[in-house]
């Protein structure tokens, strides 16, 4: 590959468990980390992407997640992401399929000083889930901000760095549901090589309504199998015993145009 792909990695995505009402305390892990993936230096670009991610629970339950990506950039430094996700589930003691809660992402990144970028991020998480077991019964804001730094050279970039945070809040509190109080933290690092990337992308989170913290690994490989595709495999394990989640897989492909 003639311009090597970084991932942007940018504030908005948790890897977390918030606990609502009891038939929707299992659902509630965002199932899309915000990663992105951009030319060095930045240049506009566009893709889809279909991805299977599963969640499995510690009290046996799982949800599977169905989702299909498209991301686009403007003027450059904008960029703009929507997730319409599809569902399936046996957290409500019998099997549900359907329509998840749909969300959007604009994303500013301001270059500050080489390749040190200052990123500044806005997602809506839309309470459009036709089940309550598959989505988290609320319309969600996300906003975040930080800083990414690709390493090595202009000429070779070898992968990038991210420190940023991020909260989470609900627009409006809905019958029987818990307003969303949230805060998180993205220290993530990755290595970029002729085939492929390999990385470490988890958002550290602590639920003020829980007082829950969730410290996860959360890494991620992928390689290029055709021109403009990246197939990529991610695996989550919490570090913290208090989450009701047991581990999430998830395997995405990326056709870049």
């Amino acid at each position: 590959m003639k311009k090597i792909r970084l991932l942007l990695l940018i504030c908005l995505g948790l890897m977390c468990t918030n606990l609502y009402s009891k038939d929707r305390e299992n659902v509630q892990r965002t199932q899309s980390r915000s990663v992105e993936s951009f030319p060095y230096p930045f240049a506009r670009m566009h893709y889809v992407q279909p991805r299977f991610d599963r969640t499995n629970y510690k009290d046996g339950t799982y949800l599977n997640s169905y989702v299909l990506r498209a991301f686009s950039t403007f003027w450059k430094d904008w960029h703009f992401r929507v997730e319409v996700p599809l569902a399936d589930s046996n957290i409500s003691g019998k099997h549900v399929f359907g329509l998840s809660d749909i969300n959007f992402r604009a994303v500013y990144a301001h270059h500050l000083h080489d390749k040190l970028y200052w990123v500044n991020g806005l997602e809506l998480v839309a309470n459009t889930a036709t089940d309550n077991s598959l989505g988290s019964g609320k319309w969600d804001l996300r906003p975040g901000s930080g800083l990414l730094w690709f390493r090595g050279t202009a000429k070779k970039v070898t992968g990038s760095m991210v420190l940023s945070a991020e909260y989470r809040t609900s627009l409006a509190k809905e019958g029987g549901v818990t307003r969303t109080n949230m805060l998180g933290f993205i220290p993530n690092i990755d290595w970029w090589f002729s085939w492929g990337y390999f990385g470490y992308y988890a958002t550290w989170t602590y639920d003020f309504n829980t007082k829950t913290l969730d410290i996860p690994i959360d890494v991620e490989a992928g390689c290029s199998i055709l021109p403009n595709f990246i197939l990529a495999v991610e695996f989550v394990y919490p570090l913290v015993s208090k989450v009701t989640y047991r581990n999430e897989f998830a395997v995405k492909l990326r056709y870049s145009f």
